[in-house]
């Protein structure tokens, strides 16, 4: 029949989205990295955000088990993993303004969950709690392809890209 006709077609032309490889929370409180063997979180605690990311890539293992998985390493504060040989450093707590200059080179994402210091930010690509208010959560793809929740949605008055 044609109902059915149209629907193995349809089937047949439907590819499954693909999440973003990397994944900001929208305070940069969370990094998470799809690997292998899952999505690998820069560090535990952030659970609605965490358990929202892992839901929606279908896997069920709690947070703090993903924030164990390979792909990030180094120290609290300063972890840090590889997206298509890129650099990418999450850089958290106290002093995380302070560190930017550090890491901040090579074309390295770095992911600053505080305001970054002006003129910090020249040698790459900076996502700090300024710019993620205007953009609000952010997918980065291996191929360097950027969403941004306020791209995808446009700003809303309840959302920090919607605020003046």
């Amino acid at each position: 029949s044609a109902g059915l006709g149209a629907v193995l077609v349809a089937c047949a032309l439907w590819q499954p989205a693909t999440r973003p490889d990397l994944l900001i929370a929208p305070e940069g409180e969370l990094a998470g990295l799809i690997t292998p063997a899952g999505r690998a979180l820069s560090k535990t605690g952030a659970g609605f955000v965490a358990t929202n990311w892992l839901e929606a890539d279908g896997d069920t293992a709690p947070p703090d088990e993903a924030a164990a998985r390979p792909g990030f390493e180094g120290p609290k504060g300063a972890r840090q993993a590889r997206l298509a040989g890129r650099r990418v450093v999450h850089l958290t707590g106290k002093g995380a303004a302070e560190r930017l200059a550090e890491h901040c080179r090579d074309g390295a994402i770095v992911i600053l969950a505080a305001v970054a210091p002006p003129g910090g930010a020249a040698e790459c690509d900076l996502w700090d709690l300024a710019r993620l208010r205007r953009t609000g959560s952010v997918g980065i793809r291996a191929d360097g392809r950027v969403q941004t929740a306020a791209g995808q949605g446009g700003a809303r008055l309840w959302s920090g890209a919607g605020r003046q």
